[in-house]
């Protein structure tokens, strides 16, 4: 885990239940830059609010969100679904699969549990 990762949120919101706490990235496109740097720099943000979680940094900016359910969510704006699907299928069903971050998911006093949810939807 990386206590340094600087992450922007671009909204934080209480979820559909009262134990579930949103974290929101939007990514909006087109991307300017190439596919891979894209997607890196998306997996940065997706690793850094999972490290915010597991950390307590969420909990200690929003209280009532300690020892709940968060999802981590990111709502794409024209941007390529079959690309991005595919990342972020991969991201959110390995992240836990990595020691550390299982560990700490299991350990932490902060979340209940982590899950990711991903949205596509298109500006005109």
């Amino acid at each position: 885990m990386n206590n340094e990762r600087e992450t922007i949120v671009d909204f934080v919101a209480k979820g559909e239940s009262p134990d579930e706490w949103r974290l929101v990235l939007v990514e909006q496109g087109p991307w300017s830059g190439s596919i891979e740097d894209e997607l890196r720099r998306l997996q940065e943000r997706l690793y850094g609010c999972v490290d915010a979680a597991l950390d307590g940094k969420l909990a200690t900016q929003f209280p009532e969100s300690a020892g709940k359910r968060i999802v981590v969510q990111v709502d794409c704006y024209n941007l390529p679904r079959d690309v991005i699907t595919d990342f972020f299928n991969r991201f959110s069903s390995g992240v836990f699969e990595l020691a550390d971050y299982r560990d700490a998911l299991h350990k932490s006093e902060y979340v209940q549990d982590i899950s990711f949810d991903l949205t596509f939807d298109a500006i005109h």
